[in-house]
């Protein structure tokens, strides 16, 4: 009797070390993006002393919104590298499972068809019948660990766009 577990809702499993690295580059980003304009800010906040109108604090005012939305982007750049990396932790740990199970089917195939050497053949076959479907449950199981953790990095990144959209649209 040969023992066929289906592994394929796992098949494809992202490389975490570039959802790492990309989680990285997205977060050095936003804090280029956020400080240059923090810098910005600063410098035309020195106009104060010396800007003297009636429109003066228009003008003194001009760049709050692009600091605030540079304040804006880092804070959605750790919300985003937030996701990845709740998102790749989940996958290491799927990773990991998925091989321990891969090892449970083989050595279950091995049983079943008599190569385990010094190991008794299960004397009854709906007994590895058992085993084979509580192991496929365990594999169908972590292929709705996957979804579930893409899902949850979906609508976390899904959630940055929305929050991006909600705020006054102002001085950009």
């Amino acid at each position: 009797m040969s023992t066929f577990i289906d592994f394929s809702g796992t098949d494809g499993l992202p490389d975490t070390s570039e959802l790492e690295s990309g989680g990285a580059r997205i977060l050095h980003h936003g804090f280029s993006i956020s400080g240059s304009l923090q810098q910005v800010h600063a410098k035309w906040s020195l106009l104060a002393g010396t800007y003297a109108a009636p429109e003066q604090f228009q003008v003194h005012g001009a760049m709050d919104g692009p600091r605030e939305a540079g304040e804006a982007v880092l804070r959605a750049a750790t919300q985003a590298v937030s996701a990845l990396r709740d998102f790749a932790a989940a996958v290491d740990a799927i990773r990991r499972k998925r091989l321990e199970f891969q090892a449970e089917a083989a050595l279950l195939d091995n049983e079943c068809n008599g190569t385990v050497t010094g190991a008794a053949v299960p004397a009854v076959d709906s007994q590895a019948a058992l085993r084979r479907i509580l192991l496929q449950d365990k594999a169908d199981q972590l292929a709705l660990e996957l979804s579930t953790a893409e899902d949850d990095c979906m609508r976390a990144l899904a959630d940055l766009e929305r929050s991006a959209d909600a705020p006054e649209r102002r001085g950009l």
